[in-house]
């Protein structure tokens, strides 16, 4: 759904399009009373019904009232066309998600975008909102280069959508959701902390713990496995800085940080090789992984430990020796063999290799995409991954081994690019790259130079300003006694 520009949301005129986000489209608007940009975030993602709706007003009252430097404003609430939609502060200075895309950040660029994070997430859940989709792109930056949180909550409206019913899993971006909301357990902000331990693994390192998983392994690993720490990626990394992220990273909220600052301050501590208090204990390690004998050699072992043995045992051994003509006969025999062997199977896996094709590989949020995938094992039976994003679409090879299914992007996808893979058996065997482009086949505003689509826009060109004293507030905007002003501001905006 698009909105013509000039299209007046309360007291917001529509000005141009930004870009789609996750949720759906961006529109940058703007109040003449107040003299103040603000970023219209349409629902698309959320389904309207009613009791969707009423959580919606719900949720947007409640994160109106944070008020915080690293979180963003929420200005005004409604439907447009039956559709909700959210006006935020309009933040022109990208993501973290950007930032980080360039490598590893220097420790004290992380830590200094950490602790501005933190104070955010520390903030709201003393106020009892919980973010659930703390990640990256979700990490506004400032004219200021300031971190500003975005999104807040709006991962809970989406309860209910394609992603539960598809995966029976809670929503969120799954390279950085903690345990809980993977089993659809409890969510509180022990959630959030995981996250922002997982932003500080790739602040300092480059990856995500669980690099390059499959979907449905990632998820998996989430929940049943324990990455690498930190310095098998950076060796400069100290084991204090691996017990303080790994600490973060615990399968069990009760076993990660009490807040968000206290393992930020941990972190920094470890920098500067103080021991942090709080990790030794509660350090947690990836555990052993028993070794597997073959059967005969366990069978064999266990039989001979069973038989009762002679107190000493004098085997005479005759000693021969092969000679030495011989033995480089047989060791050239065996090269030559190994050779043809590797020869043979790097033929035989270029000719069966499996093939990936996208028919078209761009494509709009809700567009269809021809996958077509030949040299599968006949009958077999998978899916396939639209990655970055929870979709999974099941599939069954034909009888030669080709696959030929038509996809459905989500309208809630990101714009840029994606990856389509090919999986089955718990492993991913091809992949191919799709691009996911705003308005194919029809006409779209002009996107802003430099804005993000996937982020939640704030105005730092413009100042904020005290609304004139003719200025009324919209119907849907948040009563000022819901929420504590900063210094010097009003009740309708910030400075």
């Amino acid at each position: 759904m698009s909105i013509a520009q000039g299209t007046k949301l309360g007291q917001y005129e529509v000005q141009d399009f930004i870009g789609q986000g996750a949720m759906g489209l961006v529109y940058r608007a703007y109040h003449s009373d107040l003299e103040r940009t603000g970023a219209v975030k349409v629902m698309q993602a959320i389904t309207p019904d009613p009791d969707t709706v009423a959580r919606f007003r719900h949720e947007a009252q409640a994160i109106a009232r944070l008020r915080h430097p690293n979180i963003v404003d929420v200005y005004d609430f409604g439907e447009f066309q039956g559709t909700p939609y959210m006006i935020v502060e309009y933040v022109p200075g990208g993501s973290m998600a950007g930032k980080m895309a360039h490598g590893v950040l220097d420790r004290a660029s992380a830590l200094r975008y950490l602790r501005g994070i933190a104070a955010g997430l520390d903030y709201a859940h003393g106020h009892g909102v919980v973010h659930r989709d703390v990640k990256p792109a979700n990490v506004l930056l400032t004219a200021d280069d300031a971190p500003v949180l975005a999104d807040f909550g709006l991962a809970k409206l989406m309860q209910g959508s394609s992603l539960k019913s598809m995966t029976g899993v809670t929503t969120g971006t799954p390279a950085y959701m903690a345990p809980e909301q993977v089993t659809g357990g409890q969510v509180g902000p022990a959630a959030d902390r995981y996250s922002l331990a997982t932003i500080a693994y790739e602040m300092l390192t480059g990856v995500i713990p669980f690099d390059g998983e499959a979907l449905m392994e990632l998820l998996y690993a989430q929940v049943h496995r324990y990455p690498s720490p930190p310095s098998a990626r950076d060796s400069t990394l100290s084991p204090q800085v691996d017990a303080v992220i790994m600490r973060g990273l615990a399968k069990s909220p009760n076993e990660r940080w009490e807040s968000c600052t206290a393992f930020v301050d941990a972190l920094a501590a470890a920098f500067d090789g103080a021991p942090a208090a709080g990790v030794a204990a509660t350090m947690v390690m990836a555990p052993p992984v028993a070794a597997t004998r073959p059967i005969a050699t366990t069978a064999v072992a266990e039989r001979v430990a069973t038989q009762p043995q002679p107190a000493t045992v004098a085997v005479p051994t005759a000693v021969v020796q092969p000679r030495p003509r011989n033995r480089r006969r047989l060791l050239l025999g065996l090269a030559a063999l190994l050779i043809l062997l590797l020869i043979l199977g790097v033929c035989a896996e270029v000719a069966l290799a499996t093939t990936l094709a996208l028919n078209p590989d761009r494509v709009a949020p809700g567009g269809t995409v021809t996958v077509t995938a030949t040299h599968v094992p006949a009958n077999q039976a998978g899916e396939i991954q639209l990655w970055s994003v929870v979709h999974t679409y099941p599939f069954r090879a034909n009888a030669n081994g080709v696959v030929t299914q038509d996809i459905t992007v989500p309208v809630d996808v990101e714009l840029g690019n994606h990856t389509v893979k090919i999986c089955w058996d718990n492993s991913c065997h091809k992949q191919a790259p799709l691009r996911v482009v705003a308005g194919v086949g029809e006409v779209q505003p002009t996107p802003v130079a430099g804005s993000t689509p996937s982020a939640g826009p704030r105005s730092t060109a413009t100042p904020r300003s005290t609304p004139r004293p003719g200025s009324s507030p919209t119907p849907n905007s948040t009563p000022s006694s819901s929420s504590t002003p900063r210094p010097t501001s009003t009740p309708t905006s910030r400075p």
